[in-house]
């Protein structure tokens, strides 16, 4: 082979080899401009070529509206049943509630289907307060060990049989599956929610109802005097703003 010839197939592979690479280049670049991440107010989306997969639906970024948790018009509380034995009474629902809540919603209102894309929510445990400062400080010291987990949190992606159109300042009832922390134990637990959305403000109700010893929490038992059964519901009555 002349040194010319040579030359010119060395050439002839050099480019080849280029274009090849440019190529692969491009269609790096392309996948990663089509299939790409962002983030709108800490929810991930994954961006496509026709729009951003939130819910499993394509939707556009700008159709999201993000509602904060009020927490002087938000009230978390649990219920439970305590069977009052030495005393020889009925049986007694003790309620205990806080305002101490935070935690936001990211919505689409606007176009079909609506859709709750996000929701992140921690309640302070240590401010339940009952009827009772007694069982307060006997419940938050010796079953909820709240010195070491001081909060509850719900963490959902998805709500669940949203109706297929929303009129603002219609009521509707929908599922809200996700994961809920307590006393340092993580469970899947899903709230009934039933709420409207009027101008920039959503209200409404979630509830829920677990078991204590589920979260590695045994029921009260003070000393066979009050006995306090595994069954809890948990309810959180929110007003969130726009926002």
């Amino acid at each position: 082979m002349s040194r010319r010839v040579w030359i010119i197939t060395v050439a002839v592979v050099i480019v080849f080899v280029g274009l090849l690479a440019g190529i692969n280049y491009a269609a790096v670049i392309a996948t990663k401009s089509i299939n790409s991440k962002s983030s709108v107010n800490g929810v991930q989306i994954t961006g496509t070529a026709n729009g951003t997969q939130v819910c499993g639906a394509s939707v556009s970024a700008s159709d999201l509206r993000t509602f904060q948790i009020v927490p002087q018009q938000t009230t978390a509380s649990y219920k439970v049943r305590e069977n009052l034995i030495m005393r020889n009474l009925p049986s007694n629902e003790a309620v205990g509630k806080t305002h101490k809540v935070q935690g936001l919603f990211h919505v689409r209102t606007q176009g079909a289907p609506p859709l709750v894309a996000d929701s992140d929510i921690t309640v302070d445990l240590r401010d339940l307060q009952s009827d009772s400062p007694v069982r307060d400080n006997y419940v938050r010291k010796n079953y909820l060990e709240t010195d070491k987990y001081p909060n509850a949190t719900f963490k959902s992606s998805c709500a669940q049989d949203l109706p297929e159109a929303y009129e603002g300042g219609e009521q509707v009832a929908f599922q809200m599956p996700g994961e809920l922390t307590v006393h340092g134990k993580t469970k899947q637990t899903t709230f009934e929610v039933r709420g409207k959305v009027v101008g920039n403000t959503i209200t409404g109700t979630a509830s829920t109802t677990v078991l204590m010893s589920q979260f590695g929490i045994q029921p009260p038992n003070l000393v066979n005097f009050v006995v306090a059964e595994d069954k809890t519901v948990i309810t959180i009555e929110f007003t969130a703003q726009e926002g």
